[in-house]
């Protein structure tokens, strides 16, 4: 089969060292399956907020996988004007470049953004293809999330009136709806009003884990030598963007209180970039239990893994949000400490991978981390549970093999 992907924020696997995600991993699949995959991204990388192409343009993976990438605008906060603009642009442009390419046998969206998903739907609509929307954040309900004046809310719910409309045709167009989590689903069924039918399905983002059972940092680059310091300290780790999504400085001021207890053998890691990494840096000067290596690649991050004592979760989260980040850290067997709220908490408790506090709460997280630094008995057993939920349901090539199943069934079903 030929199957359109369409999906603007994952770091595209176009050059060596990129961590792959959620379609990444599903190209992947879709390939072991003898299917032809054609990609429609963006040429700005979300992630590290750089272009990757100063034009629209294909790279050929290979004759089976192509990426197309549409170039729209930069934007530098994941909140903002800009960030809608580019995406608009490359809706405008998926929309009179569609029609150039051999048609897909199926169309998996998605969401956000639901600007592009929702031209992706509307030519799906136009040829009769199978579609599907794969549901991911709550666009574009996330513009409003910190919108607190209840007239300027009302002011961009009214800007927002067409996208909400937009929202609607393409869920209420797809053969299934796929999410990320039970709560995620539920949402985007509320949303067309209607119930959950055997077609709809819940595969977890997952993670795909390293095959490297040791770390050896004898024998690695210079660029590791940051994490040789640091080797026999219990290591509490956050990888992922310095966005406003997470309270990295409620994890600095817990530092802050271990560094006056002298509890030296502590050390917090926050691995990224982004648009509060300068302000995190400032506020981390003097802190010698904190490090902040910047970006990382996959071989770091699979280094660090393997090395972590704790993974964190500190997020100001849509409820019932499951991302990847869980996952990523249940692959090396941590325990979790999470601000999550709903769905991921709820597991947290369940099946005893981990600690929850709220968000905001700079005491509960300082009684988290303190509680798995000095109880060995409690990490241990979380850590021993944390690979087993990993195993049962967060392994990605498990995962990824239902999705597969999936988009195989809905167009079979479709041509019958």
């Amino acid at each position: 089969m030929n199957i359109w992907l369409i999906q603007t924020g994952e770091s595209l696997p176009i050059r060596s060292g990129v961590r792959k995600m959620r379609t990444a991993i599903l190209a992947d699949k879709l390939l072991e399956r003898g299917h032809n995959i054609f990609w429609w991204a963006s040429a700005f990388e979300h992630q590290q907020k750089e272009m990757v192409s100063k034009k629209d343009k294909n790279f050929d993976i290979s004759k089976e996988y192509i990426i197309r990438v549409l170039k729209g605008c930069r934007y530098y906060k994941n909140i903002t004007l800009t960030r809608y603009l580019n995406y608009k642009i490359m809706a405008l442009k998926f929309r009179f470049q569609a029609n150039k390419f051999p048609k897909p046998d199926i169309i998996v969206a998605a969401m956000p953004d639901h600007l592009l998903a929702y031209e992706a739907a509307q030519f799906a609509y136009r040829n009769s293809i199978p579609f599907l929307v794969d549901i991911r954040d709550l666009w574009p309900e996330t513009f409003l999330g910190g919108i607190k004046n209840p007239i300027f809310y009302k002011l961009v719910r009214m800007f927002l009136t067409f996208d909400f409309a937009r929202l609607f045709f393409l869920l209420k167009n797809a053969d299934a709806l796929i999410a990320i989590s039970k709560g995620i689903l539920q949402w985007g069924l509320d949303k067309i009003g209607r119930s959950q039918s055997l077609l709809d399905k819940v595969f977890y983002l997952g993670y795909k884990a390293s095959s490297d059972k040791v770390v050896n940092l004898s024998k690695k680059k210079e660029a590791f030598a940051w994490l040789k310091k640091i080797e026999k300290k219990k290591i509490f780790i956050f990888i992922g963007t310095f966005g406003v999504s997470y309270e990295l400085d409620l994890i600095l001021e817990a530092a802050k209180r271990f560094d006056r207890l002298g509890k030296i053998d502590i050390c917090f890691v926050l691995a990224g970039t982004g648009e509060k990494f300068g302000l995190i840096s400032e506020k981390a000067l003097g802190l010698d239990n904190v490090i902040l290596p910047g970006w990382i690649g996959k071989n770091e991050i699979n280094a660090l893994l393997k090395m972590g004592y704790v993974g964190m979760v500190p997020c100001r989260s849509v409820k019932n949000a499951i991302p990847n980040k869980p996952f990523e850290y249940l692959s090396a067997g941590l325990p979790i400490i999470s601000s999550l709220e709903g769905e991921m908490a709820n597991l947290i408790e369940q099946y005893n991978f981990g600690l929850n506090y709220s968000p905001g709460d700079l005491n509960g997280l300082f009684n988290c981390i303190e509680r798995l630094a000095f109880d060995h008995n409690l990490c241990n057993n979380m850590s021993i549970s944390s690979m087993n939920f990993f195993n049962k349901y967060g392994n990605a090539d498990k995962i990824y093999e239902k999705y597969v199943n999936h988009i195989e069934y809905i167009v079979k079903r479709r041509s019958n």
